[in-house]
């Protein structure tokens, strides 16, 4: 993990993970996906039923393969890091990021300014 992102994304559901893989596509080099759960996909893990997905990639999916190929999108993007099991605390003024996470401690992570 760096010090210093492009962007820094706070949320690893299908939002953010679709926000991750933009920001790559537009040219972002370093980009940090931060999830407070353990793993990403966010509440669509949980959604069973069908009806997510048509927009996005023209087939019906449960809220779990939602979840699944917004994950396969970013995987294999180097640009691109996740880190899970991390909670936000704050996000101050000059885009630095305080979070906290049993792994790594306490975490001051800076977003770049343009």
């Amino acid at each position: 993990m760096k010090n210093l992102y492009d962007v820094i994304i706070v949320g690893g559901g299908p939002a953010g993970l679709s926000a991750a893989y933009s920001a790559w596509q537009n040219g972002a080099k370093s980009i940090l996906v931060i999830e407070r759960d353990r793993e990403l996909g966010g509440i669509l893990q949980q959604c069973i039923h069908n009806g997510f997905g048509l927009h996005h990639f023209k087939e019906e999916l449960t809220g779990p393969g939602y979840a699944y190929r917004c994950i396969e999108m970013i995987k294999d993007k180097p640009e691109i890091e996740t880190l899970v099991d991390t909670m936000v605390l704050e996000v101050l003024q000059d885009k630095t990021v305080i979070a906290v996470s049993p792994e790594h401690g306490l975490l001051k992570i800076a977003g770049r300014t343009v």
